[in-house]
C-alpha cells in the first residue's frame, strides 16, 4: 500500500508516519523506484501497536522504540498488561543506560581492580561484557559502579587474598536474586492487577530506593547483632576456663 492508504487505515497522519521511521520505530519502506514507497500489513500492525502502547499504557516513545529493537522480528500480537514495566523502570531509576558504557581496561585502571578478576565476575553472570563500535570491551554504566565499589571493598583490607573475591561476590549476587524474587512475585500477586505500565513504575521507582533504605539499616542492626553474640560467645568461654594460679 501507498502512504495515503497507510494513513487512512492506520488513522495516523504521514508526517508522524515519516518520523517514527526516522526514529526506528517503523521499518523502512519498499522502493521499488526513487519516488515510490510500498508499505506492508507489518507497517499498519506496528503503527497499531504504537498506538497502544502509548494510549492504554502511557509509554514514552523512547521505551517503545527500546521495546521494538529488543523484540526483534518477536512483533508481540498481545500487550500484557504491564508490557515495558522492566525498561521504564530502569529508566527511572537510572539504570538503563543515558550513560555512556565503560570500558573495562580504563574501569581496572581507575578501580584498582585487576582485570582478571573483572573477566570472572562476568563469567559469574553479574556483570555484562558487550563490543563497542571501536570494538573495545565495554560494560554498562550501572555494571561499572558494580566493580568500582566492589573494588572500594577490597581496598578498605576486604581483599582477595582475604576470601572476599568473586566466590564471596556471588553469595551477595543470590540475596539479591533471592529479594529480587520475593519482590517481584509480591507486587505481581498484590498490586499488578490494579495498575497500567506507567502507575506501576512510577510507584516501584519511588519505593524501590526507600525498600534500599529499610533493609540497610535492619542489614546494620543484624550486622551489630551478630558481633555482640560473638562477643558474649567469646566472653562466656574465657569466664568459664579456669585460671590458672601462680
Amino acid at each position: 500500500m501507498k502512504m495515503k492508504e497507510l494513513e487512512e487505515k492506520s488513522g495516523i497522519g504521514r508526517e508522524t508516519i515519516r518520523y517514527y521511521i526516522r526514529e526506528g520505530l517503523l521499518p523502512e519502506p519498499d522502493r521499488p523506484k526513487t519516488n515510490v514507497a510500498i508499505y506492508s500489513d507489518d507497517h499498519l500492525r506496528r503503527l497499531d501497536l504504537i498506538r497502544t502502547l502509548q494510549r492504554e499504557r502511557f509509554l514514552p516513545l523512547g521505551v517503545i522504540r527500546k521495546l521494538i529493537e529488543e523484540a526483534g522480528d518477536r512483533e508481540p500480537d498481545m500487550v500484557p498488561g504491564l508490557f515495558g514495566f522492566e525498561i521504564m523502570l530502569a529508566d527511572q531509576l537510572g539504570a538503563a543506560s543515558t550513560r555512556s558504557p565503560v570500558e573495562i581496561d580504563k574501569l581496572s585502571e581507575e578501580s584498582g581492580m585487576p582485570m582478571d578478576e573483572i573477566l570472572r565476575i562476568a563469567e559469574a553472570g553479574m556483570i555484562t561484557l558487550s563490543r563497542s563500535p571501536a570494538g573495545k570491551t565495554v560494560i554498562s554504566a550501572q555494571d561499572a559502579s558494580i566493580i568500582s565499589n566492589w573494588a572500594r571493598v577490597n581496598e578498605i583490607g576486604f581483599s582477595r587474598d582475604k576470601g572476599y573475591g568473586v566466590d564471596y561476590l556471588k553469595e551477595y549476587n543470590a540475596l539479591a536474586e533471592t529479594l529480587a524474587e520475593m519482590d517481584v512475585t509480591a507486587f505481581y500477586e498484590r498490586l499488578a492487577d490494579d495498575l497500567d505500565t506507567d502507575k506501576a513504575s512510577a510507584m516501584a521507582s519511588a519505593a524501590i530506593p526507600q525498600s534500599l533504605e529499610v533493609f540497610g539499616h535492619l542489614r546494620i542492626k543484624a550486622i551489630l547483632r551478630k558481633i555482640a553474640e560473638r562477643n558474649a560467645e567469646a566472653l562466656e568461654e574465657d569466664t568459664s576456663q579456669p585460671r590458672k594460679t601462680a
